[in-house]
C-alpha cells in the first residue's frame, strides 16, 4: 500500500486506530502542523494522537479529494467527530485541507488548513454565540 493510500485507510477509522500504525505511516522525522500547534518528531506524533482519541468519543474522516504532484499531496475532507463537552457531545463536522510530502513511501510532512473556530471555539457558550454573530455581520 502506497503512503496516500495508507493515509486514506488510517484517517477514515482515527477512531479505531492503534497507535503503532503510525510508525507505517509517517517518518520518524514527521513534521505535522495545524492551526493550533507544530509537533515534530514520530514521538510527538504519538503523544498528539494518544492525547486527541483520548478527548474525543469518536473522529472520522470523510475523504473528498485526493490530488498528487509528487512529491506533495493534497487531500480535502471533512472531519466528523464528538467531544462532551463540545455542542453537548453531538457530532461537529469540519471542512478542512491536509498537504502532505512523501518520502520514502512515508509522510515527512504534513500540514493542516481547517477553520478552528467552526471546530472549537464556536461550541464553547457564549463565546460561539459571539463568533456565530460576528460572521453573520461579515457576510452581510
Amino acid at each position: 500500500m502506497d503512503a496516500v493510500e495508507h493515509f486514506v485507510k488510517f484517517y477514515k477509522k482515527l477512531d479505531n486506530q492503534s497507535l503503532t500504525e503510525l510508525a507505517l505511516l509517517y517518518s520518524d522525522n514527521i513534521v505535522f502542523v495545524d492551526p493550533v500547534r507544530k509537533h515534530q518528531g514520530l514521538p510527538a506524533m504519538r503523544h498528539y494522537f494518544a492525547q486527541l482519541l483520548q478527548n474525543v468519543s469518536t473522529c472520522t474522516f470523510d475523504i473528498l479529494q485526493v490530488d498528487k504532484a509528487d512529491p506533495t499531496v493534497t487531500v480535502t475532507w471533512v472531519m466528523h467527530f464528538n467531544h462532551p463537552k463540545l455542542k453537548s457531545g453531538k457530532t461537529v463536522s469540519v471542512d478542512g485541507i491536509s498537504q502532505l510530502v512523501i518520502t520514502n513511501n512515508k509522510i515527512s510532512y504534513q500540514r493542516d488548513y481547517y477553520d478552528l473556530g467552526s471546530m472549537l471555539y464556536e461550541h464553547i457558550p457564549l463565546i460561539g454565540s459571539f463568533i456565530r454573530y460576528l460572521k453573520g455581520r461579515l457576510a452581510t
